[in-house]
C-alpha cells in the first residue's frame, strides 16, 4: 500500500516537472516574441520620425517657391485670362426621373435614380 502510494506522488512530481519545464519554455519564447515586437514598434516608430523630419525639410515654402520657379514656367495672369461670374454656367438641376452617379470612397460606383415626390 505504502509502495503504490509512493508511486502515485512519483507520478505526480514526475508530470508537475515536465510541466513546469515546458511552461518556462513557453514563457521564454513568449518573451523573445514580446522583444521582438517591441524592437520592431520601436523601429517603426524612429522610422515615422525620419520621414516626418524628412517632409518637413522637403516641403519648406521656399524650397517649394524655388522649384516651381525652376520646373514650372508660370507667368502671372493676363486681364484678357480673366472673366466675369455671370460667363459661368449653371450647375444643371436633377430632374425627378435623371440617375445619379457617384464613386464612394472605397472605389465603389452607385447610381442612383431621383423618385417623383
Amino acid at each position: 500500500m505504502m509502495a503504490r502510494g509512493g508511486v502515485i506522488w512519483m507520478a505526480l512530481a514526475l508530470i508537475s516537472a515536465v510541466a513546469a519545464f515546458t511552461l518556462k519554455y513557453e514563457v521564454r519564447d513568449l518573451k523573445d516574441d514580446l522583444a521582438r515586437l517591441e524592437s520592431g514598434i520601436t523601429e517603426s516608430r524612429e522610422t515615422a520620425h525620419v520621414l516626418r523630419a524628412e517632409w518637413s525639410y522637403l516641403s519648406r515654402p521656399e524650397r517649394l517657391a524655388e522649384l516651381a520657379e525652376r520646373h514650372l514656367d508660370l507667368a502671372p495672369m493676363a486681364i484678357s485670362q480673366m472673366g466675369l461670374l455671370m460667363e459661368v454656367p449653371l450647375r444643371k438641376v436633377a430632374e425627378p426621373g435623371d440617375e445619379l452617379t457617384a464613386i464612394m470612397g472605397d472605389g465603389t460606383l452607385v447610381t442612383l435614380e431621383l423618385a417623383q415626390p
